[in-house]
Formats: structure tokens, C-alpha cells, sequence
């Protein structure tokens, strides 16, 4: 496992938990009138879920666990196995490149604009879309870096891409 893999699962389960934690409280307050009031819960919520899916991209790459049609990759000879997964990784660089680069963007378009219920400037919630790109382009570099120094057992299986 990777030290960013290490680093981000546990981040990924604390923002998990801490959003549960937010809705069941919140669930709670809507049923005990008593209890004050969460309103601020669906926005947290929403927010966490957003920053989860954005970390849980750079996990979800490494394990290999996002989905790939292989059907023509499969009935390709080995050469030419090695020259697609090279074109689709620097496709791939190139989306991740974009992620960062309009992401910077929305947060720097999005410093003094705040969310309706926390207050809170938005561009924390938009800072996640070029962390998301960063953690794409690093795994996808270290893909295409086993690849092309040979140390990528994926090209000769019988499944293509994994």
C-alpha cells in the first residue's frame, strides 16, 4: 500500500463517520423537537460527501477498483496491449491536468463566496477538485512509469486492463 493510500483512508473514514454522526444527530433533532437545531447538517453533509468521493477517487485508483471496458484491449496482440494503455494513461494525465488547472480556478473565483448555512468560504469545499486531479495525475504518472520500464504485469494477462 502506498503512503498516500496510508494517509488517505483514515482521512476518508473520519470524514465518513463524522458525517453519519452529523445526519443521525441531525435525524434526532427532527424527531425531539427539545433538541436544537441542525440546520446547518444537510450542507456539512454534502460537503463531506463531496470531499469523501474526491479523496476516495485517489484511493479507488490505486487498488485498481474504477471500471474499464476491455473487450478490444483483449483481443489486441502485446505490442499493441503496451502502446494503448500508454495512450489511455496520458489521456488520462491530460484530464487530471485539467482537473487541477479549472480547479485552481473555482477556487480562487469561489475566496470570498460563502455557504449559505456555515458561512464558511466555499473555496474549502472547491479546493478538493484540484487535490482530486493531484492524487489522478500521481498515480496515473506512476502507472505510466511501471509500464513503460517494463514492471507492469497487467499488459501480458489475459485481462487487459486491471
Amino acid at each position: 500500500m502506498s503512503p498516500i493510500v496510508k494517509i488517505l483512508k483514515p482521512i476518508i473514514v473520519t470524514l465518513f463517520l463524522a458525517m453519519t454522526l452529523i445526519t443521525f444527530g441531525a435525524t434526532l433533532a427532527r424527531l425531539f423537537p427539545a433538541m436544537p437545531s441542525f440546520y446547518w447538517a444537510g450542507e456539512v453533509t454534502r460537503y463531506l460527501n463531496f470531499w469523501i468521493t474526491c479523496l476516495g477517487i485517489g484511493v479507488a485508483l490505486h487498488v485498481g477498483a474504477h471500471f474499464s471496458v476491455t473487450v478490444v484491449l483483449d483481443m489486441m496482440p502485446l505490442p499493441m496491449r503496451r502502446v494503448a494503455k500508454i495512450v489511455s494513461h496520458v489521456g488520462v494525465l491530460i484530464l487530471a491536468g485539467v482537473l487541477i488547472h479549472f480547479g485552481i480556478q473555482m477556487v480562487t473565483w469561489n475566496l470570498d463566496q460563502l455557504s449559505a448555512a456555515m458561512e464558511v468560504p466555499m473555496s474549502y469545499v472547491y479546493v478538493a477538485i484540484p487535490i482530486c486531479g493531484g492524487l489522478i495525475f500521481l498515480q496515473t504518472a506512476i502507472f505510466l512509469f511501471r509500464l513503460c520500464v517494463g514492471k507492469d504485469d497487467t499488459v501480458a494477462s489475459d485481462e487487459g486492463l486491471s
